[in-house]
């Protein structure tokens, strides 16, 4: 009976002790209420928007080229035995580049030279002969023509000689020699390659967006003082040249849909530019200030496409620090940036990194510019 009552006593101690430990154990387990998680915050690139009163600044890649270039070659066949040029060397307008060796077109001027003695002295002859009755008109018109062919031989020779010798077409540089001394040249085979490179042009490719319609009833002249275009050169850190539209073509290229815009400019200061570099065209685009919509140039990868098919931007209010779509017009895309319109104000915090995760209202932070 003792023992039975001892049973007992221990077995309701350790139901009591199970008891206290399953309520220990739930009480660790989260059997309280759960805590509510915090919002979730996007770390997000942003950047201050300023707007460009002064317009659009669009530049565009080209090379230099001359306005004026020839390649001079002979008009005749010869071995070339005198070429004095070097590249670079400037020549001014007529002067002798190189000569042919004209010893056989010497010898054809006197040939032919010595048959139109003969032929003048056979047609003096016949008309003399015809006023006394000896000969008939046939005859007499049979040496003339004879005359008149070897004149017209004679005069050919001697062209052909004075072609032996190559003169500068235009005042320039012989920026390459395109034959060696001595060396046996066909008629029209390239010599030299002459540019005038005291006046130079760029050509750039402009896409049809960047075109309005205003750019056919404005003119080369207007335009050229509405964009104030100017030319830097690439290897010439800081250089800036006025230029001035020369031409602008009316037919796109159809593989890129781009119209060719070429440039006209000088150099100053005495700066040398050669013909192939490389170089940018920048042209400034002038806005209404009073227009409600301003320019902002911003990062192409800011911009997103909303349902509707409108572009926008995400707007972060800086006290919230929660995003905004703010619908914009998408304008000149160059290179990785792009210029938008919109109801934008100048300080306005906007998204530049991660646009396609961003939602209304969502919660985001600043990203270092070390992360």
């Amino acid at each position: 009976m003792e023992f039975l009552s001892m049973s007992n006593r221990a077995g309701t101690l350790t139901g009591a002790l199970s008891v206290a430990l399953a309520a220990v154990f739930l009480a660790g387990c989260g059997g309280g209420e759960p805590e509510e998680a915090g919002p979730i915050v996007r770390s997000i690139k942003m950047m201050e928007v300023t707007s460009r009163s002064t317009g659009r600044r669009l530049e565009y890649p080209g090379r230099i080229s001359p306005i004026i270039e020839s390649e001079l070659s002979f008009e005749v066949a010869g071995r070339i035995n005198y070429f004095p040029v070097a590249e670079g060397q400037w020549m001014e307008e007529g002067e002798v580049i190189a000569r042919l060796d004209d010893h056989n077109y010497r010898a054809e001027v006197t040939s032919f030279q010595a048959r139109l003695n003969a032929a003048q002295a056979d047609y003096d002859r016949f008309k003399e002969l015809f006023a006394g009755g000896a000969v008939s008109q046939r005859d007499l018109e049979t040496r003339q023509r004879n005359f008149e062919v070897a004149e017209s031989s004679l005069a050919v020779a001697e062209k052909a000689l004075a072609d032996t010798e190559l003169r500068a077409h235009f005042a320039g540089r012989v920026a390459r020699k395109l034959a060696n001394d001595f060396q046996n040249v066909v008629a029209k085979e390239p010599v030299v390659l002459l540019q005038d490179d005291r006046a130079l042009e760029i050509k750039v490719d402009v896409p049809e967006r960047a075109l309005t319609a205003d750019t056919a009833r404005l003119g080369v002249e207007n335009l050229t003082r509405r964009l104030s275009p100017s030319v830097s050169i690439t290897s010439i850190p800081g250089s800036s040249f006025p230029a001035k539209i020369k031409e602008i073509a009316t037919a796109a290229n159809p593989a890129t849909r781009t119209f060719e815009v070429t440039f006209g400019f000088e150099p100053e200061g005495g700066v040398r530019i050669l013909p192939g570099m490389t170089a940018r065209i920048t042209v400034s685009e002038p806005v209404d200030d009073e227009s409600p919509e301003r320019g902002f140039v911003i990062p192409s990868n800011a911009t997103a496409i909303n349902d509707s098919g409108r572009s926008f931007v995400w707007r972060v209010d800086r006290s919230s620090m929660r995003t905004e779509a703010v619908e914009v017009e998408l304008g000149a895309v160059t290179g990785a940036n792009a210029t938008v319109t919109g109801y934008l104000s100048d300080g306005d915090l906007i998204a530049v990194s991660g646009v396609q995760q961003l939602r209304e209202g969502m919660q985001v932070q600043r990203l270092s510019e070390q992360d």
